[in-house]
């Protein structure tokens, strides 16, 4: 079993959704993100206070500014390595074989989406890297797979420039969570 720790929606305090979530069926892949940009008062957020201030943040730009139900992506990955759950319902529903509907892609909202924090031309973290590897390690042990979820850039799918230059992260991350998922099973 893959071992992870993610801040919950009800341990970070999150807003409820506008309206009840929509479940779906499992997901096939993972969409991959980037936030463009940190919390306006913590450049770089450090601890997990800071991690939830920004997780705050998100959700209410999602809600108030874009209009949406609740935050657009399932989970937000902090440079500094702390994991927290974005949409309301998403660790509940990968734990029962499934997904909830979310609206970080128009077209994929069926799909996980991973935001990871990140400005510019920064490069990741090795903790934000590690991080992300496990959550997609967590993903496909909750789904039953012994394989890790396809994971896409957000531009394949979207006329956007996201996830910017963290699309080259993304094929090392996978194969070191096929490796985390790998060591839990010859565990």
């Amino acid at each position: 079993m893959v071992r992870i720790e993610i801040i919950g929606c009800p341990k970070w305090v999150a807003r409820p959704p506008k309206q009840g979530l929509i479940g779906v069926r499992k997901s096939k892949r993972i969409i991959f993100h980037h936030t463009a940009g940190h919390h306006a008062h913590i450049p770089h957020a450090t601890s997990r206070a800071d991690a939830i201030r920004y997780a705050h943040a998100v959700q209410d730009y999602h809600m108030d500014h874009n209009g949406w139900n609740d935050s657009g992506h399932n989970f937000l990955i902090m440079r500094s390595g702390v994991i927290l759950q974005g949409r309301w319902l998403s660790i509940s529903s990968i734990q029962a074989g499934h997904m909830v509907r979310s609206a970080h892609c128009p077209g994929q909202n069926d799909q996980i989406g991973i935001e990871h924090e990140h400005q510019g031309n920064e490069e990741m973290t090795e903790a934000q890297r590690e991080a992300s590897a496990r959550l997609m390690a967590w993903i496909a042990d909750q789904y039953g797979r012994t394989t890790v979820l396809p994971v896409f850039p957000h531009r394949k799918y979207f006329a956007t420039d996201c996830p910017a230059n963290l699309a080259a992260d993304i094929a090392p991350i996978r194969e070191r969570a096929g490796e985390i998922l790998y060591n839990a099973f010859a565990a």
